[in-house]
């Protein structure tokens, strides 16, 4: 299938109204998170959206989306334009049928929310004080497991 029949037919599947694909390109919510899809000639990039930098220990927290990315398919990144952090997988049209790419777009956003959450939940160790430290690196270490590495 190429790009355009996988949209129209999970618009058709899902009764989605008005996704469509429109020059390389659709826009969809997945249970609440926005996805991107976008077609570059013989793959498809999914974009869905994590969050906002935290306001506080932002560097720890990058530091732990770049770990990350050595561990899964899909790989972390920030936009330019609104600086939100995202979860981007490319993926050849050639393995996409409609249930394959059901299944693709289900498990991002399903990894998606689990970062939201962890991105909402996280307890920058850095800027706190020595006491409250070894508190939030237990709180993180229970988040994100042993390697710091959630798989996605």
């Amino acid at each position: 299938m190429d790009f355009t029949e996988l949209v129209s037919n999970l618009a058709e599947r899902h009764a989605v109204e008005g996704l469509a694909a429109v020059d390389g390109q659709a826009d969809i919510d997945i249970d609440g998170i926005p996805v991107t899809l976008v077609e570059d000639g013989w793959s498809l990039i999914a974009i869905a959206e994590i969050g906002t930098p935290p306001a506080e220990g932002r560097a720890e927290f990058a530091e732990i989306l770049l770990e990350s990315n050595l561990e899964s398919a899909a790989f972390f990144a920030k936009t330019r334009e609104s600086g939100n952090y995202v979860l981007v997988q490319r993926i050849a049209l050639s393995d996409l049928d409609a249930d394959t790419f059901d299944a693709v777009l289900q498990s991002l956003a399903n990894t998606a929310e689990t970062w939201r959450n962890l991105l909402a939940d996280f307890h920058p160790a850095a800027d706190q004080p020595a006491a409250d430290r070894a508190a939030a690196d237990d709180a993180n270490f229970n988040a994100f497991g042993a390697g710091g590495f959630i798989q996605v």
